[in-house]
């Protein structure tokens, strides 16, 4: 995975539609949590299965079948520190929210979500209130307390160790996109999880969360990634729970130093600028998938091993969600840039046999259900998808003219794209269940 140096690309991305057409663009895909890390909010008044339980240190609002006191200690001993224990709630619930972005959804990481948690222990932290919500459902003792591990877990990382060391939770602001900030925040808890299943209840947390990954529908696989990968990454990084949280721990950049534990390198130049007209608005920011996601996402319909083949030479990415106020053009254009020519390559064929098992073929794109999607081939190291209804996806191409890369529309609009050297100079004028 040896980058080449190699000029910042800027992929300018300018949609015009006809001037009746007004609207706004909003960021969109691959986000099942909100953006601030977080495990999920209070709970409602009345929806606990009994009353308070006085258990020492934790107090317990409902039936618990393990001691949760108990396990808030293990996990002390664990993280090799003493904090205010959470108090814990137990709730009634039945059944899950699916939580799938507008993006995964037309990619059919929602598949298989109208089944999932059905029987599972479910279980959350809120840090605003320093509450552990706990659904037990069917589950047995040891699942119950492996969760319970995992949560208390969640409510250390929102806190210092000691009067001015910051916290844990602080170090991800630094970390570009949800999916490797969930592989930190998830992983990590995982991790002592793991520790704890093994030392106190004789199994292994991780590899159960692995099987979800492997075995599971693309659901299961969309909502376990962080959670088994992120797990894997600190079980190779740190020795024991107790150097998790210090301040010299290493934590990755990318979902790409999660899957390859002590790669150090960089993502690949790539810069989106909005330039759209004042019709239009974006976010500030276009989110970065990761290696992880792009892997997740073949893995709908092609096999683990192509999957991962054609993953692995990711690079960068942005993914920008345009809509406008009528709701009648919408879409995404994902970016993709990657470490080589071969590498764009494979993927570009990789994804083009994803969307023949998904859909139907035509001589310009493919239909997937209601959406439509065209692969194009930027540069030789750089793919767009482009996905929504057959207004947007008429509507925009992506293409390179005498080395710039252009978006155009059905108008023939268009606006340039910069490429940078590497010194700058231009060139030429882009919650938690247990089943």
């Amino acid at each position: 995975m040896n980058r080449p140096t190699n000029r910042v690309i800027l992929v300018t991305l300018v949609v015009v539609f006809a001037t009746v057409l007004a609207g706004c663009g909003a960021l969109g895909g691959g986000s099942a949590p909100a953006a601030e890390p977080e495990t999920t909010s209070s709970p409602s008044p009345g929806t606990s299965t009994g009353v308070h339980t006085p258990e020492s240190r934790v107090p317990v609002y409902g039936n618990l079948s393990v001691n949760a006191t108990q396990v808030w200690e293990r996990v002390e001993s664990l993280l090799g520190g003493k904090y205010d224990a959470p108090e814990v709630t137990v709730l009634n619930r039945t059944g899950g929210t699916s939580q799938t972005g507008q993006f995964a959804v037309r990619l059919g990481l929602d598949e298989g979500a109208a089944t999932f948690q059905d029987g599972g222990v479910d279980g959350s932290y809120s840090h605003r209130t320093g509450r552990v919500q706990i659904s037990p459902r069917n589950g047995s003792p040891a699942q119950v307390a492996r969760l319970l591990a995992h949560e208390y877990v969640h409510a250390v990382q929102f806190r210092a160790d000691n009067g001015n060391q910051t916290r844990f939770i602080d170090r991800l602001s630094a970390r570009e996109g949800i999916w490797v900030q969930r592989a930190i925040i998830e992983g990590s808890a995982v991790y002592v999880e793991d520790v704890y299943t093994k030392r106190f209840l004789g199994f292994s947390a991780l590899d159960q969360r692995c099987a979800e990954y492997v075995e599971g529908t693309p659901y299961e696989r969309y909502q376990a990634q962080p959670y088994c990968f992120g797990g894997r990454y600190f079980a190779a990084q740190v020795d024991s729970p107790s150097d998790l949280f210090s301040p010299t721990t290493a934590l990755p950049n990318t979902t790409e130093q999660v899957l390859h534990p002590g790669t150090a390198e960089p993502p690949a130049n790539l810069t989106v600028i909005d330039e759209t007209s004042t019709d239009w608005s974006t976010p500030a920011s276009f989110r970065r998938q990761g290696e992880l996601y792009v892997r997740t996402v073949l893995g709908v319909e092609l096999s683990e091993e192509q999957a991962i083949e054609a993953a692995a030479g990711w690079g960068n990415d942005k993914l920008v969600h345009v809509t406008n106020t009528t709701g009648d053009t919408k879409g995404f254009v994902w970016v993709l840039r990657w470490d080589t020519e071969s590498d764009a390559g494979e993927f570009e064929s990789a994804f083009e046999q994803y969307l023949d098992a998904r859909g139907t073929r035509t001589p310009d794109d493919w239909h997937v259900g209601d959406d439509r999607f065209r692969v194009s081939m930027v540069d030789n190291r750089t793919v767009a998808v482009i996905t929504g209804n057959e207004t947007f996806v008429n509507a925009v191409t992506v293409t390179v003219q005498n080395r710039n890369v252009t978006v155009l529309t059905d108008e023939n609009q268009s606006a340039s794209v910069q490429f940078r050297d590497e010194f700058g100079s231009v060139l030429y004028s882009q919650t938690h269940s247990i089943g």
